[in-house]
């Protein structure tokens, strides 16, 4: 029997049962149907050129599948770009919002140390690293960490409350 006639009569017999299994993989129809041709279109030159058949043909095109699968999602991921810049976000509210939302942030900034406040505008808004921001302060780099995790857990509460539409004070 000729490959062709076999594979032929492989895709009628398994097809849907491939067709099922690349689904499962992909979630989309038709990218199911395409990892399904690119895995038979493999297996097809590579049984031609090396010239020996499997033995279990479902599985070996089930693998085929699966190696595609496997294949196509690391092709995809070394295209992708990662860049340090964040996409936009669209405003969450209107403009009444943010500067209501930026004036509880600052209630609660006010709120703290001047030594936490210090160094939670150094490292947010200036973007200084700890380093950098121990040498301003006059002190260690554990400091500068220990009061940025102090003043932030000191600001929740009363951002939460300043959202809840308590009184800050």
């Amino acid at each position: 029997m000729q490959l062709d006639d076999v594979l032929t009569e492989l895709v009628a017999d398994s097809g849907d049962r491939l067709l099922r299994v690349a689904y499962q993989l992909t979630h989309h129809r038709a990218a199911a149907q395409d990892l399904v041709q690119e895995a038979l279109l493999r297996v097809y030159r590579s049984v031609r050129r090396h010239g020996r058949a499997p033995e279990d043909w479902y599985a070996y095109l089930r693998r085929a599948v699966i190696n595609e699968y496997v294949r196509t999602r690391r092709l995809r991921s070394s295209t992708e770009v990662v860049t340090d810049t964040l996409p936009e976000r669209p405003a969450a509210g209107c403009l009444e919002d943010r500067a209501t939302d930026q004036a509880q942030l600052w209630a609660a900034l006010g709120a703290l140390s001047e030594r936490q406040r210090a160094v939670l505008v150094l490292r947010y808004y200036e973007g200084l690293a700890d380093q950098e921001i121990a040498t301003l302060l006059g002190c260690r780099e554990a400091s500068v960490r220990s009061l940025a995790r102090r003043g932030l857990a000191a600001m929740r509460p009363l951002v939460v409350a300043a959202s809840s539409g308590e009184d800050l004070t």
